[in-house]
């Protein structure tokens, strides 16, 4: 191939770039997504077509301890994710009104914090849509499978057990994130 066609990416890396955060924030924002959707509409089942645990003595799902705890659960995580990705949001933003080294670390480590948190929310969530809406949730014309196969492909995109590392690292040794597509 002639040189001339040949783009050269990853100069773009080499200065302060939020390049990567910003691309990680999509993703990380379309998992809180798919996250609120599931827990959503886990509540909307659970209120309308649940039925209580036969040992249960209760007359509605929705008065099940254990569902209210896990509903809870799940409005506390999502509700922390969403905190940790707006707060990624305002560093991208800065590192873009006011580029440098420091805020462009900034924005990557808050990205990668967000990014594991909605992750995991968006599986849970996905999980417990069954778990707690009960056996008839999983009647295919519910569709209601699709967020769990969204959550499930979605975050396979970058594994998220590299960022624990990442972020462990910095914290621990000082060593910024790599800022790319991928962190």
């Amino acid at each position: 191939m002639d040189a001339q066609y040949i783009v050269p990416i990853y100069q773009a890396f080499e200065k302060p770039t939020v390049a990567g955060a910003i691309s990680q924030f999509i993703q990380a924002a379309v998992d809180a997504g798919i996250a609120r959707g599931a827990i959503e509409e886990t509540i909307q089942y659970v209120r309308l077509h649940s039925r209580p645990w036969v040992d249960s003595g209760l007359e509605k799902a929705s008065d099940d301890p254990y569902t209210i705890a896990n509903i809870g659960e799940l409005k506390i995580k999502l509700r922390a994710a969403e905190a940790v990705l707006d707060l990624a949001g305002d560093a991208i933003d800065q590192a873009i009104a006011q580029p440098s080294e420091e805020h462009a670390n900034e924005a990557t480590l808050l990205v990668a914090e967000a990014k594991v948190l909605t992750t995991e929310i968006a599986i849970l969530a996905s999980n417990k849509l069954f778990e707690l809406s009960g056996t008839r949730s999983t009647l295919s014309e519910l569709n209601l499978d699709r967020h769990w196969r969204n959550a499930r492909t979605h975050t396979l995109h970058d594994p998220v057990r590299w960022k624990f590392n990442l972020v462990g690292n910095y914290y621990l040794n000082n060593i910024h994130l790599p800022r790319h597509a991928w962190s």
